[in-house]
């Protein structure tokens, strides 16, 4: 039997048995099969932890800030969708526990397959742009238009923490602190009540500066204040950052929440890549006048396992590495902190990333694939997000708001590429071992397939999937139609890689936004010879869900 489908039967079965067995199913055949059918992208992986070793104090402090998580989700399930609280309500009054959709809702906090470029799965609308937060009709258009016709509220709408809303014949721009108000206050609450619990002095500073600044929606201090954090055990993410959820204009931002174990002493091994920051500035390949003069500014690096994942970060794409904060004022004055989550980037590697490589890279370099060269890609991709143009050359525009719906995918094509650009220069000055780059090379090559399988509707997809089209025309990926698999042409990778990270970062630094647009219209499309090998890896999950179980006492 599929393992996939036995772990999903487990769960449904653990389900079954917690609920009246008298009660007739509230599903259908029909509906029980696509379940399954969508539930085999998936992977259920169990995330043990035992923090039974950890004080009374500690675990009351690790409790508190999971409740403070479970917020921040709530927030998010209105983020994403207008009508998922009438919807979730209707579910869980018409629909038993163990009832297959009930729980792919769930899974998903909402009705939309997000491995299935947000399909349906329920009698519901296609998923509207605009998620949750503009009217569901409101269009790109409009929200230009009332912007040049209303200059005075050009920087409200634009924010990344407003929700724009109809009044009357007017629209008009709600603070995120006040649209969630009911939410954000016992957010704060309890924020407040982990800092008493807190013996670090730095955590706590930070845990009271992120409640005020939920208060307010501003920021700044609170993720400097994160930045700056040495000497905790424990860590979180939280607060709203990504906005890939905003498919109207790509400006507003998720709310998500990660609370983590930090190992201090693998953390402390990745410091020396902060010395070679403004290096790595250097060594990337465009203009000089273009360069980011702050990319040395602070940066902080930790690797963690995590406990509870809500709102953005726990559906659909696993994270296994975040650079944050995004606000672009925060990079330039003083940096970001890069976040590795150990257990989900050995749980993907294990059950995602060597499986499909195992199919489709050449026999003679499939062992290329490692670990190590993982980990490395994903590092540098994280250290990536932080170099390069964070405004638009000679403006005060942020990339973002110049390159809007296409910003999402350029960036992370950037981080990617930009990264493994890096890599060569930390290669080259002995920084990291030179004979890692082969391995560097092919376990990028394996992330590739992994990650166009999202669809390239999401930004990851459709990055990887104009890198790979970009360097097959290079001639540093090749496919063999005899064998039917793929290779790195070593002699040319380099090169191609050198070329495609020039043109995504002459398109951030300019803010050249048809660029992108012939960028994404050349490269962004499926030949039929992947279209074909994607097909072989049906059997395959797409990605894991981590299901987190904490050992108290």
């Amino acid at each position: 039997m599929n393992p996939f489908r036995f772990a999903w039967m487990m769960v449904m079965a653990a389900a079954f048995l917690t609920t009246a067995c008298s009660k007739k199913p509230t599903w259908t055949e029909e509906e029980a099969q696509n379940i399954e059918r969508r539930m085999k992208k998936y992977v259920l992986t169990p995330m043990p932890f035992d923090a039974s070793r950890f004080t009374q104090k500690e675990k009351e402090l690790l409790k508190t800030l999971i409740e403070v998580g479970e917020l921040a989700d709530e927030i998010f399930w209105r983020q994403t969708y207008h009508n998922n609280i009438p919807l979730r309500n209707r579910i869980v009054r018409e629909r038993r526990e163990d009832d297959p959709v009930r729980r792919f809702f769930f899974m998903q906090a909402g009705p939309y397959d997000r491995l299935d470029h947000n399909a349906p799965f329920m009698d519901v609308p296609p998923k509207p742009p605009t998620a949750g937060f503009y009217p569901p009709d409101m269009t790109k258009e409009e929200f230009e238009k009332w912007i040049a016709e209303h200059p005075d509220d050009k920087e409200a709408f634009l924010s990344p923490y407003t929700v724009i809303k109809r009044k009357g014949n007017r629209l008009v721009a709600v603070p995120y602190h006040e649209e969630y108000k009911s939410f954000i206050v016992p957010m704060v609450n309890k924020l407040r009540q982990a800092a008493k619990l807190a013996e670090s002095e730095d955590f706590r500073n930070y845990l009271l500066k992120k409640a005020e600044a939920l208060l307010t929606d501003r920021y700044f201090d609170a993720d400097v204040a994160w930045i700056d954090m040495k000497d905790s055990k424990f860590d979180m993410v939280l607060g709203p950052f990504e906005v890939y959820e905003d498919e109207l204009m790509n400006l507003k931002a998720a709310y998500e929440a990660s609370v983590e174990i930090i190992d201090q002493e693998e953390s402390a091994k990745l410091e020396v890549y902060k010395q070679h920051l403004n290096d790595l500035e250097q060594f990337l390949p465009y203009p000089r006048r273009y360069k980011n003069a702050d990319a040395g500014l602070t940066a902080s690096f930790v690797i963690v396992r995590d406990i509870y994942r809500g709102g953005d970060i726990r559906v659909g794409y696993q994270p296994v590495a975040a650079n944050l904060p995004n606000d672009p004022e925060v990079h330039a004055k003083k940096g970001t902190k890069k976040t590795f989550w150990k257990n989900i980037l050995d749980a993907r590697l294990e059950k995602i990333i060597l499986p499909i490589g195992k199919r489709l890279i050449a026999e003679d370099q499939v062992a290329l694939m490692t670990a190590q060269g993982f980990f490395d890609f994903v590092l540098l991709h994280e250290i990536a997000h932080g170099l390069g143009p964070r405004y638009v050359h000679g403006t005060q525009t942020p990339v973002n708001v110049a390159l809007r719906d296409l910003y999402s995918w350029i960036e992370e094509n950037k981080a990617d590429i930009a990264g493994l650009h890096s890599l060569r220069y930390l290669r080259e000055h002995e920084i990291i071992d030179p004979e890692l780059r082969k391995q560097h090379c092919v376990s990028y090559l394996g992330s590739i397939f992994r990650t166009i399988r999202f669809g390239t509707g999401e930004a990851h997809g459709k990055a990887a999937l104009v890198s790979l089209n970009y360097l097959m025309e290079n001639g540093g990926i090749v496919y063999n139609p005899d064998t039917k698999k793929f290779a790195i042409d070593f002699d040319k990778f380099d090169d191609g890689i050198t070329l495609l990270a020039n043109e995504l970062l002459l398109i951030e630094a300019e803010g050249d936004y048809e660029r992108a647009k012939r960028l994404e219209k050349d490269y962004g499309q499926m030949p039929d010879f992947l279209r074909e090998a994607l097909d072989g890896l049906k059997d395959l999950p797409i990605d894991l869900v981590p299901v987190y179980e904490v050992k108290w006492e």
